[in-house]
């Protein structure tokens, strides 16, 4: 069947999607820098969402991680998320079947298969070998708002209750800083990159962290819901009502939030309207962890001086 899959595929789908077992992920396709320079008032021109479904996210080098490591990461050029703004409501049966038989769905699904089809088990520990598993560098500057795309609907368990809840309800009306995380390590890179940030604006009013346990694995997931009790003793009960326990699949989605290695914590800045605004992988460099917290000021300011102006109308 692999045999099968090797070339006439590759064609069909085009060399940005093509992907060849044994294959590491290099990087982000190649993005210059914002050469505006990295004051706040310039802000990352992000592709709509017609220009980003053209390219692909990450392409696969068959250089050793060494060699790798002497290449430089290239900046997050463009928009992360998805096109829509997901909704709070669950999908109704039409909704669920359109979605289901339309082309986009069943050509996304085609290319997640034959990755997964084509990707050893352990090509996510390796790719951890270059670079610590980072595939591109944090932006300076905001995600300009009209460019910027939606943080897709996660659902799960509230760690406080275990009451069933989505994302889109948790971040309505706040600035959001989003770690999406599967395990310990993965705990430390968004922490590396969130925790300045949060000593900062931990009290404001606006502000939240938002925590997501993303366990895709059945057998992993059943095992993190036996040990709650430990978790909740593990997470400052500031943030319990704010940690998402989720077992959502997400292959079909992973390109459009940068998420190329399970092994590897991402972290995410969303404004008031949940659109991705800024985002980070893997271990935070000095200069992406001082943009996370300049960032989130400047959103926080923004959305109070927004909250002002409405209320004098």
């Amino acid at each position: 069947m692999l045999r099968w899959l090797s070339r006439p595929v590759w064609r069909g789908f085009g060399g940005d999607y093509g992907v060849v077992r044994g294959m590491r992920v290099s990087a982000v396709v190649r993005g210059e820098a914002n050469k505006e320079g990295t004051g706040l008032k310039s802000e990352v021109e992000g592709a709509g969402s017609e220009d980003r479904l053209g390219k692909a996210l990450v392409r696969e080098s068959s250089s050793s991680p060494e060699e790798m490591n002497t290449r430089p990461l290239p900046y997050l050029s463009f928009a992360l998320g998805v096109a829509t703004a997901p909704s709070s409501s669950s999908a109704t049966w039409a909704e669920t079947r359109d979605r289901l038989v339309s082309t986009e769905h069943r050509m996304a699904t085609r290319k997640a298969i034959i990755q997964q089809a084509t990707r050893g088990y352990f090509h996510d520990f390796h790719a951890i070998k270059s670079h610590g598993g980072k595939t591109w560098r944090a932006p300076n500057t905001l995600i300009k708002s009209s460019r910027s795309l939606y943080f897709p609907k996660f659902t799960g368990s509230r760690l406080s209750d275990k009451a069933k809840c989505n994302t889109v309800d948790i971040l309505r009306n706040k600035i959001s800083v989003i770690a999406l995380l599967g395990s310990k390590i993965s705990e430390e890179h968004t922490k590396s990159f969130y925790q300045p940030t949060l000593d900062t604006f931990a009290t404001h009013p606006n502000f939240q962290l938002v925590q997501i346990n993303l366990q895709q694995n059945p057998l992993k997931s059943y095992l993190v819901s036996l040990f709650i009790s430990s978790l909740r003793n593990h997470i400052d009960a500031r943030f319990h009502s704010t940690y998402l326990l989720s077992s959502d699949n997400i292959e079909l989605i992973k390109d459009a939030l940068g998420y190329h290695n399970k092994h590897v914590g991402y972290t995410y800045l969303v404004d008031e309207s949940g659109r991705i605004r800024w985002a980070g992988g893997a271990f935070a460099e000095h200069a992406e962890c001082t943009a996370l917290k300049a960032c989130t000021g400047v959103l926080l300011d923004r959305f109070r001086d927004h909250a002002k102006s409405t209320t004098k109308k």
